[in-house]
């Protein structure tokens, strides 16, 4: 029963180290808040999760394993938020449209021009986040920092049936140093086009300190919550 309880006591601990960082830089602490990644969680640690009421969404990335995971029994009672962090492809984008309620990973005009579409067949308006590009990973989305502005431009003044709240970034693996200057880059970039209420989520269980110090206020964290979990 004790490794049952694993996630959500990971998850408040968690909190309580995020809140630190924030006061150690002069942030306020309920400026940051925590996306659970559950991709690659289990049916039983989500449910132990989301015995905490005070989680409000989680992050996924493979639809047809989300699919499958919160329409079983033991998940569908939970009505939390969930955004899609993985690679958006367009032959998943109306599904992931349906049951998502933020993409975060729209990348290039011509997948913006796709999703504005299917969002207007489905009558909706598809909440959405930039993904900037800050490794050289082939199999990576996004859209390099330099191309940032103009995509973000011209999806908010040619797509009505998209709304922008906001960045994403993932940090590439090298110096503390280089991944600040990274994230900072991506910051100014927030800055200019969106409100401080909107969403700039840098930051994964390696980096999210360094991501709170630069400015992040939605950190994607999952191996750090269930790693030591058990069914």
């Amino acid at each position: 029963m004790q490794a049952l309880l694993q996630p959500a006591l990971a998850y408040q601990a968690l909190l309580e180290e995020v809140a630190k960082i924030c006061l150690s830089c002069g942030r306020n602490p309920k400026e940051v808040k925590i996306l659970p990644v559950v991709k690659y969680a289990t049916i039983p640690q989500i449910a132990n999760l989301l015995t905490d009421k005070t989680i409000k969404y989680v992050a996924e990335s493979r639809l047809q394993d989300s699919l499958k995971k919160w329409q079983s029994a033991e998940l569908k009672p939970y009505k939390v938020k969930k955004f899609f962090i993985g690679r958006l492809q367009k032959n998943k984008a109306a599904k992931v449209l349906k049951y998502f309620d933020l993409i975060c990973s729209l990348d290039s005009l011509d997948l913006a021009q796709f999703v504005n579409a299917k969002a207007k067949e489905q009558n909706k308006i598809a909440n959405c986040l930039v993904q900037v590009k800050l490794t050289d990973k082939a199999t990576q989305g996004g859209v390099s920092l330099e191309e940032a502005s103009a995509l973000v431009e011209t999806i908010l003044s040619t797509y009505p049936n998209i709304k922008l709240k906001g960045l994403m970034a993932i940090a590439p693996q090298t110096s503390e140093n280089i991944i600040e200057q990274k994230f900072l880059a991506v910051k100014k970039l927030f800055d200019k086009y969106f409100r401080s209420s909107d969403i700039l989520s840098l930051g994964m269980s390696e980096d999210y300190k360094i991501a709170i110090k630069s400015g992040s206020n939605l950190v994607r964290i999952g191996s750090k919550i269930f790693e030591n979990s058990e069914e």
